[in-house]
């Protein structure tokens, strides 16, 4: 398997093209071409799955503004985003409905390993590399994922292809085993969806708050250290919910190298 992906990776990119259908005068698709041949003309590459993860709070009075923005901006098919609400500014008179412990930690934890002395919200993390408030005034969320992405590339000669299903999770690497620092694979429960919750008290009094794909759950499900590697998933989610799987270098706080939805 890592001889192929060797081959795979090392491939040359072709240009993002595609197949040409004719209408007819009606907008319909014309009758199959028995004679078209697949060529690279017909594939466009895709970027792969990149996490944003949004720190928030219904307490924090930049998240009632900064939020909308972010969300608009955080949408597409190369492109998911997590909420974690945090506890940071419950002391202001309203306690965040859905702030939890865990979110707290993996909040703290980018901090800590960025080595600042401060936290801050909205926070949009982008595969555990780059981050932001998402403010048009600093490039907006594109620009934290497009730093994202640069950044994933730099100081790593090997690969990752990371697979899930409804029952397990497939790591195939071109990385011998035991070579590479240790990753977490960390499987992250979310509420599929948008949900409003209007805040009854504080700063932001009277406002609604959106929140999408809001994480419920964090767990550590195992450790990659190179190599191909086949895990079970947990059981089975509740309605309404989804998951995603990411390789994670060091823990919580480090750099995402692989995410796959369940």
């Amino acid at each position: 398997m890592a001889a192929i992906l060797r081959k795979l990776f090392r491939r040359k990119k072709q240009p993002p093209l595609v197949c040409a259908v004719s209408l007819d005068d009606h907008g319909h698709p014309i009758g199959d071409d028995p004679n078209h041949k697949h060529t690279a003309a017909c594939f466009i590459d895709f970027e792969p799955l990149a996490l944003a993860e949004l720190f928030q709070s219904q307490s924090c009075p930049s998240c009632a503004v900064g939020v909308p923005g972010i969300l608009e901006a955080a949408q597409g098919p190369n492109l998911l985003l997590l909420t974690y609400n945090i506890s940071l500014f419950d002391h202001t008179g309203w306690k965040d409905t859905f702030a939890s412990g865990a979110s707290d930690q993996r909040h703290r934890a980018y901090a800590t390993r960025w080595q600042r002395k401060t936290l801050f919200a909205p926070q949009v993390v982008v595969n555990g590399v780059a981050d932001g408030s998402g403010a048009a005034a600093e490039g907006g969320v594109a620009a934290i994922v497009q730093q994202a992405r640069a950044a994933g590339q730099v100081g790593r000669p090997w690969h990752i292809y990371l697979d899930a299903n409804d029952t397990e999770v497939r790591i195939d690497s071109d990385a011998e085993t035991m070579t590479i620092a240790k990753h977490d694979i960390v499987v992250i429960v979310y509420q599929a969806g948008d949900e409003k919750v209007k805040i009854g008290k504080g700063p932001n009094k009277g406002k609604k708050l959106d929140h999408r794909n809001r994480v419920t759950s964090v767990t550590k499900i195992g450790e990659w250290t190179g190599g191909d590697l086949t895990l079970a998933l947990p059981a089975s989610m509740k309605p309404g919910e989804n998951a995603v799987v990411v390789v994670q270098e060091g823990g919580a706080g480090g750099a995402i190298v692989a995410v796959a939805k369940v």
